[in-house]
């Protein structure tokens, strides 16, 4: 019997240079998306994904994390009083609704985003898992079609990979911001989306696709096997797609696919983190006009 993929590590660790000053002192993962932290978004697509189990990556010595998911007892008691404990019913749901676990990455440890998984590695105890980019938020515009997560995971139950990587065809001028695959074709493999080659940021003329990486994945042992050696690359750090790389180097298969239904918002900066706040407000009956009557009042200025 196929082992149910029941956890998720939500990588929120790193220092948000980009986010400066703010981020000085305050976590980049927390700042606001409409009416939630960033890092809300991603917890609440985990949940909806049917994970039940979650740990969340931060850098040693933060704990806003763990402040924002904690029950104030006063602060609930002032807001039954005042009848506005409604306010709080989509942070009551993410405990309700999963186990959570704050896990931090130590100064002392290697810097670089596949240093998460390594630093989580008992919480995974071997299992297979979803790995998360607290920075990016997938907005549902289909909500007829499965999260991404899911249509992850149909690959992964179907065929057994060492991954599934989610990823997103971009124009050819920002191929060499991602990591870009080549695949098998038909007649050399049964499985879908099968990569073949996965080249990080490559000059754009010698990309072998514009199917870049995303920010979803379903990893396996394999993986987490792999990024245990702390082979460093670019910049002295440990990479998620290095050690993808190496694997499909030795044949063991990997699924890049691309999904439906949902878009990506990255909002590793503040021009992402304004994007995705339009894009949320527009997918929002309540503020969708409100949204359309502001961008034709600026356009008309």
């Amino acid at each position: 019997m196929k082992m149910k993929v029941t956890k998720a590590i939500i990588t929120a660790s790193v220092r948000g240079t980009r986010y400066l000053p703010v981020s000085s002192a305050y976590q980049k993962e927390m700042v606001p998306v409409m009416h939630k932290p960033q890092l809300q978004w991603v917890i609440e697509e985990a949940i909806d994904s049917g994970i039940s189990d979650i740990a969340i990556v931060v850098r040693e010595g933060s704990d806003v994390v763990k402040r924002y998911l904690e029950i104030d007892d006063k602060f609930f008691k002032y807001l039954k009083k005042t009848n506005k404990i409604q306010l709080m019913d989509s942070v009551i749901r993410l405990t309700e609704n999963a186990q959570i676990t704050i896990i931090e990455h130590k100064e002392s440890d290697p810097y670089g985003n596949g240093t998460p998984y390594v630093v989580a590695k008992d919480f995974i105890d071997g299992e297979p898992f979803i790995g998360m980019w607290g920075d990016d938020i997938i907005i549902r515009t289909d909500p007829t079609k499965p999260t991404v997560i899911e249509q992850m995971l149909h690959y992964y139950y179907e065929f057994e990979p060492s991954a599934v990587m989610s990823v997103r065809k971009v124009p050819r001028g920002e191929i060499n911001k991602f990591g870009s695959y080549d695949f098998y074709n038909e007649k050399e493999t049964s499985i879908p989306y099968h990569a073949k080659l996965l080249l990080e940021k490559p000059d754009p003329a010698n990309a072998p696709s514009l199917m870049a990486n995303s920010c979803r994945f379903v990893l396996g042992p394999d993986v987490l096997e792999e990024l245990s050696k702390k082979i460093t690359g670019k910049d002295g750090e440990v990479w998620l797609t290095d050690a993808v790389a190496r694997l499909i180097g030795t044949g063991k298969p990997v699924i890049a696919a691309p999904w439906t239904g949902s878009i990506v918002a990255t909002i590793g900066d503040p021009i992402g983190w304004l994007k995705a706040n339009v894009y949320l407000a527009m997918n929002d009956d309540m503020y969708r006009e409100d949204v359309i009557s502001f961008i034709k009042d600026i356009h008309m200025k």
